[in-house]
């Protein structure tokens, strides 16, 4: 679970508290006992000398009843003080003459005892598993030379038990102090922090609900009022711009429905057009085939023609009866008119001849996705459209090429059921120098029976009026006028239709 910003707050705010004050406590009893253990050397320093003052001459410091007296009322007053030895300078050395424990001697070095016939005075600190004490020794000087040491061990217990009291009582203290700040932080965190950001939150709701601005929050002058009065000019502004941004939506809304009726009546005009162009493409396969009549049927007529001129000089050699004379004027005069007839289709199914032209077919052939990309969308087919990252350039004629591509769009958008997917690529074919323009659909494919006669005129595998069978026909034709193939291959489901042509390769 999350914390919220008032638990946040407390809680870094009480790991700082308690971290600085824990840190300054234990720094402070750390400087507290190193200044009690100074304090207490400078006492056994000051113990020592003081000691070693009262001894008054060298006959006194060889009174060793005298001393031992000495030492057990300094010892019955002083209970700090462990161990007490006095020593007398002989010409030999060092000479112990009383102590508090004649059976054990404190450890000075003979380099501490030289260091204090010199008139120093030397101490150190010791540790160990008995305790922790101060140990000293002092010169004897009753007059201008010294005469003997006094060295002394002070014991650090009660200075220690002092300690400890007091490292208790201060981290006790200073625990209390953490929880007592610890909850007044919580109360200021609440007042100063917590109720403003409710009050903030609470507005932010209201307006999420009903998007009104909820006036004033907060009065304060400080930074939540501050971030207070920012949050109304904001929902101010959120305002305006809301107004403003449903007007515009409204006027775009009008304008895209306009531009739709726009495009639904370009679609109809396309598809009128595309009807008026398929009606056309049978009138001229109708003209096509009618010229084919023509051309097959003139050439017996023209024969039947030769043999009534022969027959007819025959029947003058024999003086034929005149009524088998005008029977075959007859029959010359109907194959004449016959023969004139089948010129005249002739004449007019006849196309005007156009020069060919460098086509590019990948422009083509956007153009043509362009123009059938509304049927399909309408349809609810995907249309994918692949160009070659080159130029693909052929010779011939821009209309018819484009009839062709439009034709196999429109025969896979038929055969493509809804939902499903047209392929649209060109690119090379089986060597450079062939240009391939390929539609692939997701149709459940040709059937076998009509799939080695799908060229064929008034060859179709769509149900009755839904096409003629004359579109592939049509596009083979010109397909074969450019000098090209147009090939099918379907499997099942699916249908794949390549439009081969002869490439227009540039000029090195």
């Amino acid at each position: 679970m999350a914390l919220g910003i008032r638990p946040k707050l407390v809680l870094l705010s009480l790991l700082i508290l308690v971290g600085v004050s824990f840190g300054f406590t234990a720094l402070q009893l750390r400087l507290s006992a190193h200044w009690v253990e100074e304090d207490l050397r400078e006492r056994a320093i000051a113990f020592a000398r003081e000691i070693a003052a009262t001894i008054g001459d060298e006959e006194e410091l060889r009174d060793s009843q005298l001393l031992h007296r000495q030492i057990e009322r300094i010892l019955a007053a002083r209970q700090s003080v462990l161990q007490l030895d006095i020593f007398a300078l002989e010409p030999g050395g060092v000479t112990l003459v009383a102590s508090s424990r004649p059976g054990r001697r404190l450890p000075f070095t003979p380099a501490d005892g030289t260091a204090v016939t010199r008139g120093r005075v030397v101490s150190r600190f010791v540790a160990g598993d008995a305790g922790r004490f101060w140990e000293v020794m002092a010169p004897v000087v009753p007059g201008e030379r010294v005469v003997g040491l006094v060295a002394a061990q002070f014991s650090l217990a009660r200075a220690d038990a002092l300690a400890d009291r007091i490292r208790r009582s201060a981290l006790a203290l200073t625990a209390a102090s953490a929880v007592i700040m610890g909850l007044l932080m919580t109360i200021a965190v609440h007042v100063v922090v917590n109720r403003p950001v409710r009050r903030l939150v609470h507005a932010m709701d209201r307006a999420h609900q009903d998007g009104a601005a909820p006036g004033p929050v907060v009065r304060s002058r400080d930074e939540f009022g501050i971030l207070a009065r920012h949050f109304d000019d904001l929902m101010m502004r959120v305002r305006e711009f809301s107004g403003e941004l449903q007007r515009r939506v409204k006027e775009a809304t009008a304008e895209l429905e306009q531009r739709y009726r726009e495009v639904e009546a370009l679609n109809d005009a396309l598809f009128q057009s595309q009807r008026a162009l398929s009606q056309s493409e049978r009138l001229a396969v109708a003209g096509r085939l009618m010229a084919q009549v023509a051309h097959e049927v003139g050439t017996p007529l023209h024969s039947i023609a030769g043999h009534l001129e022969l027959l007819r000089g025959e029947l003058k050699a024999g003086q034929a009866s005149a009524e088998t004379v005008r029977r075959l004027a007859l029959v010359e005069g109907e194959v004449a008119r016959v023969t004139a007839i089948i010129a005249q289709l002739l004449d007019v199914s006849r196309r005007p001849g156009e020069a060919p032209e460098p086509v590019d077919l990948n422009l083509l052939v956007r153009d043509t996705a362009d123009l059938v990309r509304p049927a399909m969308v309408r349809a609810g087919l995907k249309l994918e459209v692949l160009l070659a990252p080159e130029p693909l350039v052929v010779t011939g004629h821009r209309h018819p090429l484009q009839q062709i591509v439009l034709n196999l769009l429109t025969n896979a958008m038929d055969a493509t059921p809804r939902g499903g997917r047209v392929a649209l690529r060109t690119g090379h074919g089986r060597s450079a120098d062939e240009a391939v323009v390929e539609v692939h659909d997701d149709g459940p494919g040709i059937p076998a029976e009509v799939r080695g006669r799908i060229f064929e005129p008034f060859v179709t595998s769509k149900p009755p009026g839904r096409g003629t069978g004359l579109g592939l026909f049509i596009s083979r034709q010109i397909a074969r006028d450019h000098r090209g193939r147009l090939e099918a291959r379907s499997e099942v489901p699916g249908t794949t239709f390549e439009l081969v042509l002869p490439r227009l390769r540039p000029a090195a």
